[in-house]
């Protein structure tokens, strides 16, 4: 049989269409991608678009409060804004129902509103508020995927409600701020009477702190007098003391005198009675020394004339010393005479003067015993004299030291005032800046006119304004890049089932005709089954994106990406080839960051992300359906073709080698029977 002059590549087509089964087998397994990357968007395009369709429990046991007054339902308005709720399908209903329905699996969550959640509301002001919490009781075991976007919704009502709860509270508070407001404007006419009221008290501080400075220099004079009285209270009582002692010698000298005088007086009467008995005998005396001085001046003539008659003895000198003696005697005698006659004289006077002594020291002593009374009564009078200046210097003392108190405190109720002056103008100051500052805020209050608007932008004062720089419209169009690349993928792996890739209709020519054969059927139809998943995404599901020639060739470049990479391993390995090819897949759907992002995987299963080419398909279609990133798209559009370029030489090189086999060992002419 001669070997045909067709090319290896024509005679796959040619066989291919010419055995029905084979083609019907290629042609399901060539709509595989379809089915997988189709049927799986389809199923998770927008699933939130028929949340209406999960039942959802909703049990309201709220009782209400009194709020401010007024009385709230804050359960029912949570189930208004849940039945204004575009989502699940609800059902209201009481709680054994609802329990019995999530036990039964007739609802996939529940909602429980508690019989005090107002109650727990309304007590915002008071001093341990407790949190309005309601429950949430999802059925995981019967879909956790319901139970996570029912918690999300959940939220979203939790927000909602935890707004209108704000707003309420805000209609409160300004309802308080408006009373705030006229109580300010009472305040503010209240601080300007205080105002006037301080200036008032200021000024009478200031008189009062300037008589405080007149009296404290008033209590020096005061204090220094004080303290002179006080010296001269001393100095009095000292003297009254000596004055006691005095009066006491006088008193006792007094009554010696007494006692004396009356000695006196019976002295006197007998010095009288001598004196008179003195003067008879004086009398007598003076007689006598008459005669005597008659006798003596007789004895001296005599004797001068017995001298003279004796002129023999007149020079005797005893007898001149006798006549001498007699003649002093008789000069004595005339003395004597004339003495005689003064002592007469004197007694006759002292007698009369003792008489008038004795008559005086009576009246004496009568005087000296009321003097005697008189001292008595002095030392009677300077005792208690005595006495009173002690009390008085103990008086005076406390005087002193009262006074200087008196100073002492002037001086610190003068500091206090200073003080209280000072304290005074800053409370002038303070409440008539008060008063501004009241009138100001009753003014700036009073001009608050809050409306819905404001209540609103209280509950929500911060929005959220989302800009997407590369906006994904739907899970769909999200997942997309995964489960495309998954769909051809998957059917590259079970095109390899169907069709032979090594076996052909007739002898090669050549190594590079035995690959060229088999490697254009893979990408002839891997070609298209990417068109097809194209168009079935662009115009049945209408998927969007930033350039469909680039989809178009971007998903080609993919489906031979794969059609290289896994004709290499079944055709080099066969059956081995198919489950390492099963292992790469597995592999690449972990770590191609097409659902979850790379972060968030084990970091052993993030060092694979750069050697599978699932990983550059992934980021190229999120570039090429969502970014608009076409130089990135070009990059991993490089990457892919490297993936194909070194496939395909693998596979070039193993249809080589076994071609040159086949002709030495057999040297076939007949052609190959065509085996699966």
């Amino acid at each position: 049989m001669k070997t045909s002059r067709k090319s290896s590549f024509r005679m796959e087509w040619s066989s291919l269409l010419s055995n029905r089964k084979l083609l019907i087998s290629v042609s399901a397994v060539a709509l595989i991608p379809l089915l997988y990357s189709s049927l799986f968007l389809w199923a998770f395009w927008d699933p939130y678009e028929k949340l209406d369709t999960l039942p959802v429990a909703v049990v309201n046991l709220d009782q209400g409060a009194i709020m401010d007054g007024k009385e709230i339902h804050v359960g029912e308005e949570f189930v208004q804004k849940i039945k204004e709720t575009d989502g699940f399908d609800w059902k209201f209903v009481d709680q054994q129902e609802a329990m019995d329905g999530l036990r039964n699996n007739r609802y996939y969550i529940g909602l429980e509103i508690p019989e005090d959640f107002s109650g727990n509301a309304a007590d915002v002001l008071n001093e341990q508020p407790s949190a309005a919490m309601f429950h949430f009781y999802p059925n995981e075991s019967y879909n956790f995927l319901s139970s996570q976007i029912g918690k999300t919704a959940v939220d979203r009502m939790k927000g909602e409600i935890s707004q209108q709860l704000t707003k309420t509270y805000a209609q409160t508070i300004f309802t308080t701020f408006n009373k705030l407001s006229d109580g300010l404007v009472q305040a503010a006419d209240g601080a300007q009477k205080l105002s006037e009221g301080s200036i008032t008290v200021n000024d009478g501080l200031n008189q009062v702190n300037s008589n405080l400075g007149k009296l404290m220099e008033g209590t020096m004079p005061i204090r220094k007098g004080a303290s002179d009285l006080n010296n001269g209270a001393l100095q009095l009582n000292n003297g009254l003391e000596e004055l006691r002692q005095a009066s006491g010698l006088l008193a006792g000298g007094l009554t010696e005198l007494s006692t004396a005088q009356k000695q006196l007086t019976q002295g006197s009467s007998r010095t009288e009675v001598g004196l008179n008995e003195l003067q008879a005998g004086l009398t007598n005396a003076e007689k006598a020394a008459v005669q005597l001085n008659q006798g003596a001046s007789g004895l001296s003539a005599g004797l001068e004339q017995w001298a003279a008659a004796h002129p023999d003895l007149a020079k005797d000198e005893a007898l001149q010393q006798l006549i001498g003696a007699s003649k002093q005697v008789a000069g004595g005698t005339d003395n004597l005479e004339a003495s005689s006659k003064q002592l007469v004289e004197g007694s006759a006077r002292l007698s009369g003067g003792s008489g008038q002594l004795t008559q005086g020291m009576t009246e004496f002593g009568q005087k000296l015993e009321e003097a005697q009374a008189g001292g008595t009564a002095i030392m009677v009078g300077v005792q208690s004299a005595a006495k009173g200046g002690i009390a008085l210097q103990d008086g005076l003392s406390n005087l002193s030291g009262g006074v200087n108190q008196l100073a002492e405190g002037t001086r610190q109720l003068k500091e206090g005032t200073d003080l209280l002056a000072d304290g005074s103008s800053r409370i002038v100051n303070g409440t008539s800046e008060l008063t501004s500052k009241l009138q100001d805020a009753s003014k700036q209050t009073s001009d608050i006119q809050p409306s819905d608007a404001t209540y609103n932008k209280i509950a929500s004062p911060v929005q959220v304004e989302e800009d997407v720089l590369t906006p994904v419209p739907n899970y769909g169009t999200g997942f997309a890049p995964y489960f495309i690349s998954l769909g051809l993928f998957v059917g590259s792996l079970l095109l390899t089932i169907v069709l032979p890739l090594k076996d052909t209709l007739a002898a090669p020519k050549s190594g590079f005709s035995w690959f060229m054969g088999k490697w254009g059927m893979m990408l002839s139809i891997g070609v298209i089954q990417a068109v097809i998943v194209d168009l079935v995404l662009l115009f049945g599901l209408g998927i969007e994106v930033q350039s469909i020639p680039y989809f178009l060739l971007f998903s080609i470049l993919v489906s031979w990406t794969f059609m290289s990479l896994v004709q290499f391993l079944v055709t080099a390995f066969g059956d081995p080839g198919r489950f390492i090819a099963i292992i790469i897949l597995i592999l690449q759907l972990t770590t191609s960051a097409g659902t979850f992002p790379l972060e968030l995987i084990p970091a052993p299963l993030q060092v694979f992300n750069a050697w599978l080419p699932m990983s550059y398909t992934v980021s190229g279609y999120k570039a090429v359906i969502s970014s608009g990133d076409f130089s990135y798209l070009g990059e991993n559009a490089l990457i892919l073709g490297g993936y194909v370029a070194g496939a395909s030489l693998l596979t070039l090189t193993y249809f080589i080698v076994n071609y040159r086999k086949k002709v030495t060992t057999e040297q076939v002419e007949a052609p190959i029977p065509l085996t699966h």
